[in-house]
């Protein structure tokens, strides 16, 4: 079990002396802290962990979604976030974590976003998202963009899912039909590796489409098949697509 520690043990830690001596008064995230409430998350979160017994948690959900504000500022993926994280100096007080950790690995933000589910987590990022713009910090001075930000957080753990299934399935057309599973690419499409990392959100939203076209053009090639282990892998991709995916006029996007 894990417990979020109390109030007064989550006071945002400044760290060292060296911290207050390296952070610009002009950069927008010690702006951000100054003004910013983000306690809240902690509170509303609070049924995701015990609160008495267990060991404290490090990735509080406070620093959860400071980091989710650092990505929507900077386009950052999860990766690009560990790294900030790990290796900037004022991503790294921002956050709270003192200067000689080595905060977290990636895969913890996306466990987080799962855990909370994705319209629990959109309606508080989106809460911290509103009092960033009153305040007149929204990202170049312009509206808060639900769609830029879904595109660049959530849109990469669809993929992701929709990898796994086509993992899943070519698989098990591996043992039942050799010949199909060369034909569709065999390992090198069982494996493939999205580089998300490298892409704006504009082009992982079209990378999006590509995955999910390939989804169906493989699951379509599989129902042909005769395998009770390939149809139960098809049935669950198609789950994976119907919970995550949705077209409007033909156009293929991240269900919201």
């Amino acid at each position: 079990m894990f417990s979020i520690p109390k109030a007064s043990q989550t006071t945002f830690i400044y760290g060292p002396t060296v911290y207050k001596n390296l952070i610009p008064e002009n950069t927008i995230l010690y702006k951000i802290n100054q003004v910013i409430d983000f306690s809240f998350v902690n509170e509303a979160c609070n049924d995701l962990y015990s609160l008495e017994i267990g060991r404290p948690v490090i990735n509080t959900p406070e620093r959860m979604f400071r980091s989710a504000i650092v990505q929507y500022l900077n386009d950052f993926s999860d990766r690009q976030m560990e790294h900030s994280a790990r290796f900037d100096i004022i991503t790294k007080w921002f956050l709270g974590i003192p200067i000689e950790d080595r905060s977290y690995d990636h895969s913890a933000l996306g466990d987080f976003r799962d855990r909370l589910g994705e319209k629990r987590w959109k309606k508080l990022f989106f809460m911290i998202l509103k009092q960033i713009e009153d305040a007149g910090f929204a990202k170049g001075n312009q509206s808060v963009d639900a769609t830029h930000v879904i595109a660049n957080i959530a849109i990469p753990g669809t993929i992701g899912l929709i990898r796994q299934g086509i993992k899943a399935i070519m698989e098990e057309i591996e043992t039942a039909d050799p010949k199909l599973f060369k034909e569709l690419g065999g390992k090198k499409t069982a494996d493939k590796k999205e580089k998300l990392h490298t892409l704006k959100p504009e082009g992982k939203k079209q990378k999006l489409v590509e995955v999910v076209e390939e989804a169906k053009a493989i699951r379509d090639k599989a129902e042909k098949l005769e395998s009770l282990s390939v149809k139960q892998k098809i049935n669950q991709l198609n789950q994976i697509l119907n919970e995550n995916i949705e077209e409007n006029n033909g156009k293929v996007q991240k269900k919201k």
